[in-house]
């Protein structure tokens, strides 16, 4: 409620004084002048429900990207730092991002095993630890189905590449 009112006051401050009706004009004038304030009150809620989901969003993200290696990080965690409900908060995520907050973080888990298959020697059991799986054969069941290859075989064929 209380956006609503913020909005139609502001566009109320930003209706021209020469554009109000007088006292005298008729119905049809006030009518269109009364639509045209409700468009501008409603454009100006968007803005700051707009504004307002891209503040959580990004707090979001920034607890996800300093925590996707948790192996114990939910929608809920995320949702209580931005105060907002997890219901709310996957909406406006999967709205603004295009996929799930599940599959984001799987996305992100995903792009750092893939470097680190590709730039280290590490066993296929610590990367799983290191990017959030502490079940390395979940980890692969995950990376086959997302990636199309088994870590080993993304390995291998990283490594039969560069010879």
């Amino acid at each position: 409620e209380d956006m609503i009112l913020v909005a139609v006051n502001d566009a109320l401050k930003k209706a021209d004084a020469e554009e109000l009706p007088d006292m005298g004009s008729s119905i049809e004038a006030l009518k269109e002048y009364s639509k045209k304030l409700i468009v501008q009150a409603i454009a100006e809620r968007e803005k700051v429900s707009d504004n307002r989901s891209h503040t959580i969003i990004s707090k979001g993200m920034e607890y996800i990207e300093e925590r996707y290696t948790d192996e114990k990080i939910s929608l809920n965690d995320v949702a209580t730092v931005v105060d907002v409900s997890p219901n709310y908060f996957s909406a406006i995520f999967s709205q603004e991002m295009g996929m799930t907050f599940i599959e984001y973080v799987t996305k992100k888990r995903m792009d750092k095993a893939k470097r680190l298959l590709k730039q280290t020697d590490m066993h296929t059991a610590d990367i799983a630890l290191e990017v959030g799986y502490k079940d390395p054969h979940y980890f692969s069941f995950v990376f086959k189905k997302t990636q199309g290859c088994t870590p080993r075989e993304y390995r291998n064929d990283r490594t039969s590449k560069n010879n």
